[in-house]
């Protein structure tokens, strides 16, 4: 009797053990979201090496992410947490004065959101 006493108490205590250590790291998942700008001209041309500023406003103040176009026109940003961020693009050496904006969302921990912008003659 005292052996299936014992045995029911561990195995008991490895699931207890078990619930524990996988509730805890569960907390501390990665929350990253991921960012991503695709910049077009005026002719529809995909821009390389525009400056991409994100800014997302909140109680702490400004949180403020940049980073430029690859080849493809496409600039990508590892973001900490979920916000919603004002674009603005730029790509005075080769086309001075022109610059775009818009909008992303990333209102979820791990995943992505796109958005598109076309930089214009202002």
């Amino acid at each position: 009797m005292k052996s299936i006493l014992l045995k029911i108490t561990s195995v008991i205590s490895v699931a207890v053990l078990l619930f524990a250590a996988f509730s805890v790291s569960s907390c501390k998942k990665d929350q990253t979201c991921h960012g991503h700008v695709n910049v077009y001209d005026t002719a529809a041309n995909k821009v390389a090496l525009a400056t991409v500023r994100l800014d997302a406003y909140s109680i702490n103040g400004v949180v403020t992410y940049t980073s430029q176009t690859d080849g493809n026109g496409e600039a990508s940003f590892d973001i900490a947490l979920p916000a919603i961020f004002d674009i603005y693009v730029t790509k005075d050496d080769q086309f001075p004065g022109m610059w775009g904006k818009g909008s992303l969302n990333v209102d979820e921990p791990r995943k992505d959101g796109w958005a598109t912008v076309s930089i214009n003659q202002h």
